[in-house]
């Protein structure tokens, strides 16, 4: 399953992100991007994760992930969505 991020900045100015990891990541990140239109400011990028990097230990529980960090890719939002 892919998760999906938005980036959201408002007058250059870096406000946080959203990120997805639901089976319907990419309708969601639309939905949230819908809500911050371009006339108030706000610029918008949209990412897709290409990969999965873990870190694993192993004991008598069996194994655990201790960290997981996904490599992102860029993402065009959808027509008539703010970018």
């Amino acid at each position: 399953m892919s998760v999906y991020r938005l980036v959201i900045h408002r007058h250059g100015k870096l406000l946080g992100h959203f990120e997805s990891g639901t089976p319907w990541a990419e309708q969601a990140v639309m939905e949230v991007a819908a809500l911050f239109p371009d006339a108030a400011g706000f610029q918008l990028s949209a990412q897709k994760s290409i990969e999965e990097r873990r870190l694993l230990a192993s004991g008598p529980e069996g194994v655990q992930i201790i960290h997981a960090e996904h490599t992102f890719t860029p993402l065009e939002l959808a027509a008539g969505s703010p970018t």
